[in-house]
């Protein structure tokens, strides 16, 4: 790059409101498109965190030796955390006993190398207040959870629900909007609860979700919960810190490189990476039954069981290797 093509990049990251670093890299002045925080609960909480699926024993019983496993497989990708007991692990299908296993498992087989937020979103808004005090002496970092499940589905519960669990710990909380309208008027009265600090966002209202960042009075973190609109997000400067999704998975490396390189302002290196991300998601989603998703793991040895019904049901085994040759194909292709 010559001399007047580094003015004009830098001109155009000034333009678009990039935060400059004043190092500069292979004659490129570096920037950083994700917002700038100063609490101490936000260092390191960024880029690409897997939302961990929960495996089974053949006996049905949560697997704690496999999840050390995909633990140790997803930060050796570059996965630099993981959100626990979600809908990607099946939450409100496993007893709280298992749930806090489960969290156990992983806050153990990270060891600090991570930052873990653990879901504790519940129907009963007080097994989720023992779940978050479960997650804070176990040591995970985060709580999260979904609003009221199944009862209570308005905003003056979800506000009770929120407020409890939010006041059984010290831990920084993050509220979950899941494929709902966010309305930024309403929704910033969650950040008025103490310790909500933080959202993941299912959905492709970025323009929303930037509206309610600019209402809040204090530092809050923003996550992607969409794997097709990672980019789509990523590229709204200075709102969203990285993203959850549970291909993260089975693809780590591809969404570690998309949010590597949004954070740094190469959208245009990162579009194609998300476009060959975005035909593994297809594939992952093309069917209701969310063992199919469980067992893409099985591309990198790790046996997850089944999803338990009825967010899943068993596959026969030409389901399975039908499966996983396609599987197979696609990331052969992917490269």
């Amino acid at each position: 790059m010559n001399r007047r093509e580094f003015i004009g990049t830098a001109a155009l990251a000034a333009a678009g409101g990039l935060t400059s670093v004043a190092e500069e890299s292979g004659g490129v002045a570096e920037v950083n498109t994700y917002p700038v925080l100063s609490g101490p609960e936000f260092n390191g909480l960024e880029g690409a965190i897997a939302p961990i699926f929960t495996p089974y024993r053949k006996d049905g019983a949560v697997d704690g030796d496999m999840v050390g496993r995909m633990v140790e497989f997803l930060i050796g990708k570059g996965i630099s955390g993981f959100y626990v007991g979600g809908g990607t692990g099946e939450h409100v299908l496993l007893s709280v006993d298992e749930r806090k296993y489960l969290a156990e498992s992983v806050i153990g087989a990270v060891a600090g190398r991570a930052k873990v937020i653990v879901h504790v979103g519940c129907t009963y808004t007080e097994d989720s207040v023992a779940l978050a005090k479960h997650a804070e002496k176990a040591g995970a970092d985060w709580i999260a959870s979904l609003g009221p499940l199944v009862f209570g589905q308005n905003f003056d519960a979800s506000c009770y629900h929120y407020g409890r669990i939010a006041g059984a710990t010290s831990l920084p909380m993050m509220v979950y909007c899941w494929y709902r309208e966010l309305d930024p008027e309403r929704e910033r009265k969650f950040f008025d609860i103490p310790n909500v600090k933080g959202l993941k966002y299912t959905g492709n209202n970025f323009w929303a979700v930037q509206e309610l960042k600019r209402t809040l009075d204090k530092e809050a973190v923003f996550f992607v919960g969409d794997d097709p609109h990672l980019l789509g997000g990523l590229t709204m400067n200075g709102v969203f810190s990285g993203g959850i999704g549970t291909t993260f998975n089975v693809i780590p490396e591809s969404f570690v490189r998309i949010c590597r390189l949004a954070k740094s302002g190469r959208f245009v290196e990162a579009s194609p990476v998300q476009d060959a991300a975005n035909r593994i998601v297809k594939l992952l989603s093309r069917s209701s039954n969310f063992s199919y998703r469980k067992l893409a793991m099985k591309h990198w040895g790790f046996d997850c069981g089944f999803a338990r019904s009825p967010f899943g049901r068993p596959l026969t085994d030409g389901e399975s290797t039908a499966f996983l040759r396609e599987l197979n194909a696609a990331l052969g292709e992917l490269g």
